[in-house]
């Protein structure tokens, strides 16, 4: 079913031109990228006419600076709406879009605008958006929409110039624009000129006490704070508001089986999971930090607001974030659908086994986690299963891969020990817990272990287990 702009799924994309009267540094498609800036009319028109024949609920117009383009601009919109669009957005930097210009938006039938006002600071506006006098012109554009019957929602895209100003954006929203409701949080990403200048990547240590500041501000305020899909990973201020996280929602759907290939799920290569994400219990609903920000910023500031526990430790079952159901091999189909009537983010199936077919039926569900007990080596039936769920999310991104987590309670000699290491991490497993009482001498296996073998996160536990 084709989902709406209130839903925040699904958005076709039409880019009228790729030129753009302001020099944004962190801009992640830059005009210098293209040898053709402006497309022709027959290109844009076929675009369209692709969109239209999609049943999708919301287009947006983008660029470059799509008002650069005024004749096809108008063109569009008025074609989208009179072929039955309900929602057509215009993204902009709003420096062109005086009174006039907004009417002609708002008869042509435009919704809805998303509006780059980089920051709250005038000086620091003009800086980012490279165009100095932008800051007035801006706001007038944002004028001159509402005042047509345009709804606005504002972009800042967060940098860091700016990561210690959100509170004191929504502060200057709620003063200066009154009749903006919302807010998208975008940050900078490392593509396009910003690739090259990664110092304006904001810092996420930063960045995050000052999202839930701006969350608290805005609440008081009755404003709405979005995280778009070039917004931030759900630790940076994120954890408790993933109904605004556009990321989260899409991964929701997909867990769900809603969708095949939601847009934006497949992260297209541009972000990863990190050491910190291996526990978080939030991970299947996140895509984790760009490339760049782990390689520049070392993952500074990501942390699991919830973190996971394997099913054999007795208070795995009430941890926040997580449902565990219990099942035996070959007879899954009972607690994979106790799973899927669970709502939260990590989904424990914790059985004694896996027999033949048992993979296929958790890659078919929205099982996300599977916790297998063993005593010494995998054995060669569980082996084979593993490799089937190891090779099922091999062309998945991290946050849509089910994990494997073994528990053993008799590691034998440290030689085998190294050997059921080498095993599991060539099976693509996650986790091996030791549930062995700690030495040093065990310390220092683990460690030698972990060096070795990083894909794979090895701990050493008490004992004691549970189930």
């Amino acid at each position: 079913m084709a989902a709406g702009e209130a839903d925040h799924y699904t958005k076709g994309l039409l880019r009228l031109t790729m030129a753009c009267n302001e020099r944004c540094p962190f801009c992640n498609v830059p005009v210098e990228d293209y040898a053709e800036p402006t497309p022709s009319d027959e290109a844009v028109a076929a675009e369209l006419e692709a969109f239209l024949a999609s049943g999708e609920e919301t287009l947006t117009i983008s660029g470059g600076e799509p008002t650069l383009q005024k004749r096809r601009l108008l063109a569009a919109i008025a074609e989208a709406r009179g072929r039955g669009v309900p929602f057509v957005e215009l993204q902009t930097n709003a420096i062109l879009i005086d009174d006039r210009y907004a009417r002609a938006l708002a008869d042509a039938g435009l919704t809805s605008a998303f509006v780059s006002l980089l920051s709250d600071d005038p000086a620091l506006h003009d800086e980012l958006a490279g165009l100095a006098g932008a800051f007035p012109l801006c706001l007038r554009g944002i004028d001159a929409l509402l005042d047509a019957g345009v709804a606005v929602t504002l972009n800042p895209v967060v940098a860091h110039q700016t990561q210690d100003r959100l509170a004191t954006f929504v502060e200057f929203v709620h003063h200066r624009l009154p009749r903006v409701r919302a807010i998208s949080l975008s940050a900078v990403q490392p593509h396009g000129r910003a690739a090259k200048q990664l110092d304006l990547l904001p810092d996420y240590a930063v960045l995050g006490p000052e999202v839930r500041r701006a969350h608290a501000r805005a609440e008081a305020l009755g404003l709405l704070l979005l995280n778009p899909y070039c917004g931030l990973p759900l630790c940076v201020g994120w954890s408790d508001r993933r109904l605004a996280s556009v990321e989260a929602l899409e991964a929701e759907r997909a867990w769900a089986g809603g969708a095949e290939a939601p847009p934006g799920i497949d992260n297209r290569g541009n972000k990863r999971h990190g050491a910190p994400c291996r526990r978080c219990a939030l991970r299947t609903r996140c895509g984790g930090a760009w490339h760049a920000y782990w390689d520049h910023r070392a993952g500074r500031g990501l942390a699991p607001p919830l973190t996971t526990r394997a099913p054999w430790w007795p208070d795995a079952a009430t941890q926040p974030g997580q449902a565990v159901e219990v099942g035996r091999a070959n007879q899954l189909h009972e607690p994979l659908q106790r799973l899927a009537r669970q709502s939260a983010p990590t989904l424990w199936l914790f059985v004694d086994g896996l027999a033949e077919g048992d993979a296929a039926q958790i890659l078919a569900s929205p099982c996300t986690d599977v916790a297998i007990l063993i005593d010494g080596p995998i054995p060669h039936a569980l082996a084979r299963e593993l490799a089937h769920l190891r090779d099922g999310g091999r062309a998945q991104d991290d946050q849509l891969r089910r994990c494997v987590t073994l528990g053993t309670r008799s590691l034998g000699s440290f030689t085998e020990g190294h050997a059921l290491v080498e095993q599991a991490a060539a099976l693509g497993v996650r986790a091996l817990e030791l549930l062995l009482v700690a030495t040093p001498r065990h310390a220092r296996f683990v460690a030698a272990m972990a060096e070795r073998h990083p894909t794979i996160e090895l701990r050493l536990g008490d004992a004691a287990v549970g189930g």
